[in-house]
């Protein structure tokens, strides 16, 4: 089930239509807001000292329409769902409306308070996030220079400067109109610094996801070949600068194609599981260990000479041995893998190519030997 994180950052992949009719369900309830402030001031013994009442009156009437208006936009999105929920002319009305709707609040109130410029900056960073990029461009470019032509109007003094508000002239009254202005800033705030929150959280989050799946190896959990091979560049280039001796280990599991046309894929999907868990727990913290491809695994052993790393992959070896896996049909398969190890500890100069040539020459003397043992690169 999901959680309302979950629920909230689905809004992404949401149709251009369904986009459209939650930016609407988000303007309805602040304009909501503000019609309940301007109702309250007006009942206010001393709304007189807060508002201009005919202006006041007058922005009532408009927000009331906007709600109309709204749930207008609301109703032929739903019509557009089914039909075409990719429409992107409805998503330009909805920003265009939503935006130019709080340009017409902010003009009677005063388009210089701090809402306006929290809604100024805010709702562009909103829409980017939620919406076409082109479309919020749109609707961001029309309502900032709506809002400058209103300020500067009211410079020019052709039109009056916040008309719903009176100026405050005590303590008393000027500490009433900031509770008000933070008031009308709230709804704007909480939705932004929320949905921002949650979208970015969501964002780390399939960040770290994709970066794991681009890392790991579906099948086994282990490293996979680029992961692998990245590392073992680091860690070749490591040893250049520092001294210690890195030992590779190359891996293959015999007979598996045997396995594959005797009990089927899934059967050797759960081999390769089964082997990967067993390498994983039989090596060091310090040391990784990655599918390499198909059948076969690599291991990286830092700071281990070939003799050490030889001790190691002997228990790897028997406990490779010792593993059975019970087919569908109850055969019991017996696992085993040759391994080839190549160390650097006499040149450290030694290229990823070379060791890992080293270390598959070695792999294929294993093989040649019999299988289920390991062999040294000679070099």
């Amino acid at each position: 089930m999901k959680t309302w994180r979950q629920k909230l950052a689905a809004v992404l992949e949401w149709s251009e239509v369904d986009k459209s009719i939650f930016l609407m369900l988000i303007l309805v309830p602040i304009l909501g807001a503000y019609i309940f402030a301007i109702l309250i001031a007006q009942r206010l013994p001393d709304g007189a000292r807060l508002i201009h009442f005919a202006p006041a009156s007058q922005l009532l009437i408009i927000e009331l329409g906007l709600v109309v208006g709204a749930l207008v936009i609301i109703g032929i999105s739903l019509y557009l769902r089914k039909l075409k929920p990719q429409s992107l002319w409805i998503q330009h009305l909805a920003t265009q409306y939503y935006s130019l709707s709080l340009v017409t609040c902010s003009y009677y109130i005063g388009t210089l308070t701090f809402c306006t410029g929290v809604v100024l900056l805010g709702a562009p960073v909103f829409g980017f996030i939620l919406l076409n990029r082109r479309v919020v461009w749109g609707a961001t470019i029309v309502s900032t220079f709506a809002l400058i032509s209103l300020t500067y109007a009211t410079a020019f003094g052709w039109l009056p400067y916040a008309p719903a508000v009176v100026p405050p002239t005590d303590s008393d009254t000027n500490l009433m109109w900031i509770s008000i202005i933070f008031f009308f800033t709230a709804p704007h705030f909480i939705i932004i610094i929320m949905f921002a929150d949650q979208i970015l959280h969501y964002w780390r989050n399939r960040e770290d996801t994709i970066r794991t799946l681009s890392r790991t190896d579906m099948l086994t959990n282990l490293l996979n070949r680029r992961s692998i091979m990245e590392l073992l560049d680091m860690e070749i280039a490591r040893t250049l600068r520092h001294g210690p001796p890195l030992t590779i280990v190359i891996l293959d599991l015999d007979h598996f194609k045997r396995i594959n046309d005797t009990w089927g894929h899934p059967t050797g999907d759960r081999v390769l599981k089964e082997a990967a868990r067993v390498l994983s727990s039989s090596i060091r913290k310090c040391d990784m260990v990655g599918r390499f491809g198909g059948e076969e695994f690599m291991i990286m052993l830092p700071d281990t000479t070939l003799a050490g790393a030889a001790k190691l992959i002997e228990r790897c070896r028997a406990l490779l041995a010792e593993t059975t896996i019970l087919a569908d049909n109850g055969d019991t398969i017996r696992m085993s893998g040759s391994f080839g190890l190549a160390s650097n500890e006499n040149r450290l100069s030694l290229s990823t190519e070379t060791m890992i040539k080293l270390a598959d020459e070695a792999l294929y003397r294993a093989k040649a030997e019999g299988r289920n043992r390991l062999e040294l690169a000679v070099y």
